[in-house]
């Protein structure tokens, strides 16, 4: 061990949404702990979401929302702390919320700070010790022959330092800075996937729980932009559009997702993409040709646009069709669509019935071809974790004793809309708790 060393019955790594949560409820349960980051604050992944605006649960919680390869592991977390316990929670810290489209929850003042210094209260009214700009270069566990006894050290004063007798204690989890070893009677790691690495989610918790005898579900990026293969996309940067997309797989439908897409330089964003991302990469890793298909006027049906049409184009006949075109979707988007319906910019009344249907069908079926999704750096959330059969439903470790994990780092990842940040909540609460309570 290097350094100084400090006890605490439970050292919590990682302070984002779910640490920090976890650290509050082990915490208020009357146990030590200790909130380790490698960063120089804490909160940061939380101060990036929602646009800086913190979309910090959603009205419409349900497990369906969610995505691995046992999902249903998440249910009696989200029965134990549900997205209506976390507005109490944190209207009780201060936090006035208030409700956008889609079930979205805000804080009033559209600042995700104000989320952040509201936690940071939290913790240290609860003299949570909180160590930033803490490297983590190794864990050591219990040994395997001296399980730690659930009351041992259970009374030690906070952050007091270690004496001698406790150097080397095989009973306890050693972890270790490079000037600095806390030693612990529970660990809970809460250090994220690989998304976002700007914020400090680099897979070390990854890393450290394989090496300690956990299965990973092979990761890849979730919530993530995606490129596409046609030329001329940059035409369109900047367009944003309420649609629906569909993805396609060798000409089979396999999932679909509403909400708001962006138009790029490389090709498209926004949630209703974002949404399908995690899908699109396993598609693409088995060599198949992967296509999105874009409703561009989800709320009107063929049949009612068809008639919209015509009775612009019986009106307006003497007007070019791409000014008829307009009045449906965005300037700079309709020579695009007249393109792809292989239609000539003429005059509204030289429009055939053919010409209608092709143009019609564009509209309700605007295809790109993906090339790739963005890096893990670009995405939201990590796909893929800490496979969740080896995880009980306290979230302690079924492989080791003493060892919690909650949020991302689990192979549990949303959709958009405040769905990951009410699992990091929920997860972070119920392994604080458990963890104090053992």
């Amino acid at each position: 061990m290097v350094g100084q060393t400090q006890k605490y019955v439970i050292a919590v790594i990682g302070a984002g949404p779910a640490g920090i949560m976890a650290a509050i409820f082990a915490a208020r349960s009357g146990s030590s702990v200790v909130l380790l980051e490698k960063n120089d604050k804490i909160g940061r992944k939380i101060l990036a979401t929602g646009n800086g605006r913190c979309n910090l649960t959603n009205n419409n919680i349900d497990i369906c929302r969610y995505h691995g390869e046992a999902v249903t592991f998440a249910e009696p977390i989200f029965a134990s702390f549900d997205q209506f316990e976390t507005m109490k929670f944190f209207e009780n810290l201060g936090v006035v919320l208030k409700k956008e489209d889609h079930g979205r929850i805000f804080p009033r003042t559209n600042q995700a700070s104000t989320v952040v210094d509201a936690l940071e209260h939290e913790l240290k009214a609860q003299n949570v010790e909180i160590k930033t700009n803490f490297c983590v270069k190794k864990i050591t566990p219990p040994s395997p022959s001296s399980p730690t006894s659930q009351n041992e050290y259970n009374s030690v004063d906070r952050g007091s330092n270690v004496d001698s007798r406790l150097h080397g204690n095989d009973k306890l989890w050693q972890i270790e800075s490079e000037n600095q070893t806390i030693i612990a009677n529970r660990i809970i790691l809460t250090t994220g996937g690989k998304a976002a690495h700007q914020f400090g989610s680099s897979g070390d918790g990854l890393f450290w729980a394989k090496n300690l005898g956990h299965t990973i579900v092979p990761i890849h990026a979730a919530l993530v932009p995606v490129e596409v293969s046609e030329p001329w996309i940059s035409e369109l940067m900047g367009i944003k559009l309420a649609v629906l997309v569909k993805l396609i797989t060798n000409e089979k439908r396999i999932t679909s997702r509403e909400g708001d897409l962006i138009f790029t330089h490389f090709g498209v964003s926004g949630p209703a993409v974002m949404g399908l991302a995690r899908e699109i990469d396993p598609e693409l890793t088995e060599g198949k040709q992967v296509m999105i298909s874009i409703d561009l006027l989800p709320d009107l049906p063929s049949e009612k646009l068809d008639i919209l049409i015509e009775n612009q184009i019986r009106q307006n006949s003497k007007k070019l069709i791409s000014n008829i075109i307009i009045g449906f979707v965005p300037k700079n988007l309709a020579p695009r669509v007249l393109t792809l319906a292989n239609v000539r910019d003429k005059k509204a009344a030289e429009i055939s019935k053919s010409d209608r249907k092709s143009i019609i069908s564009v509209l309700k079926d605007f295809r790109l071809t993906v090339r790739k999704v963005r890096p893990l750096k670009e995405a939201q959330v990590t796909a893929g974790g800490i496979a969740t059969s080896e995880i009980q439903p306290t979230l302690k470790s079924k492989i080791i004793s003493g060892l919690y994990f909650a949020g991302e780092i689990l192979d549990i990842d949303g959709d958009s809309g405040g769905f990951n940040l009410q699992w990091a909540w929920s997860s972070g609460k119920v392994a604080g708790e458990n963890a104090a309570k053992e």
